[in-house]
């Protein structure tokens, strides 16, 4: 799937709005179209579908839509342009500062964390077993292009960005959209903490040993150890962030 795929269409198809209709439902769409900023399925200058398209696409009303994309006006998220070309543009819009990151990280419970992580390295792990059996034409080739993204990278935020959107390749490659969809959620909360506070310089060449690792496993359809890598970078990063929310405690620091 091309870069381009993502930008117009394909990336509705990974959400998951709530089914049905409700006063909540704009919120739910505008979180979850966020979320497919955070995790990089859209970037920056991208245009989203025509409303009537997108709102198809999401399985949701056109009224409801337009709620959720004024909410994302409303935050800076996107803006809309009048007249020949225009429509509604994704705009660069950074997460919340490593500080206040460090706050929300204090205040999760360290069983949370776990739970976090076992659902985040079961998920991409049974994914990455599943890629490492399905690959098959440039699936390889573009996964390794979202490695070298990653390398390129010079913020956290950028970083965490092309590390989720390298992950839900995965799911991609797996061929599940459920799981894909679950990918999305699920790095989306591991990479806000891990990228904003715990993974800072040091943790780059770690993860960047970690994607090669998986890719090599997937090209050599080596199920068993697509999943093993995939679950033991997850791991780690969760093992870190619960040493960091220790030491957090501890010091009492906000």
């Amino acid at each position: 799937m091309s870069r381009e795929g993502w930008a117009v269409s394909s990336f509705a198809a990974y959400l998951r709005p709530s089914a049905g209709d409700g006063p909540g439902l704009p919120h739910n769409v505008a979180r979850q179209l966020e979320t497919a900023i955070d995790v990089g399925l859209l970037s920056h200058g991208d245009r989203l579908p025509p409303e009537s398209e997108l709102a198809a696409e999401l399985g949701v009303s056109t009224g409801t839509l337009r709620q959720a994309l004024e909410t994302l006006r409303q935050r800076g998220v996107i803006e809309t342009r009048r007249g020949r070309g225009g429509g509604s543009f994704v705009r660069a819009v950074s997460k919340q500062a490593p500080e206040a990151v460090r706050h929300e990280l204090r205040e999760w419970g360290a069983d949370s964390l776990r739970d976090l992580g076992d659902a985040c390295a079961t998920v991409i792990g049974g994914a990455a077993r599943l890629a490492a059996q399905r690959a098959a034409g440039d699936d390889v080739e573009r996964l390794r292009s979202l490695a070298q993204q990653f390398r390129a990278a010079d913020t956290a935020d950028e970083r965490r960005r092309a590390d989720s959107r390298f992950h839900i390749e995965i799911g991609v490659i797996a061929h599940s959209v459920r799981l894909t969809q679950s990918i999305v959620q699920l790095h989306d909360e591991l990479a806000s903490l891990f990228w904003m506070v715990g993974g800072e310089a040091e943790h780059h060449p770690v993860t960047e040993s970690a994607h090669a690792e998986l890719v090599a496993a997937i090209e050599a359809a080596d199920a068993e150890a697509a999943r093993a890598a995939a679950m033991q970078n997850v791991e780690r990063r969760v093992q870190h962030l619960l040493d960091l929310h220790l030491d957090l405690v501890v010091r009492g620091e906000s």
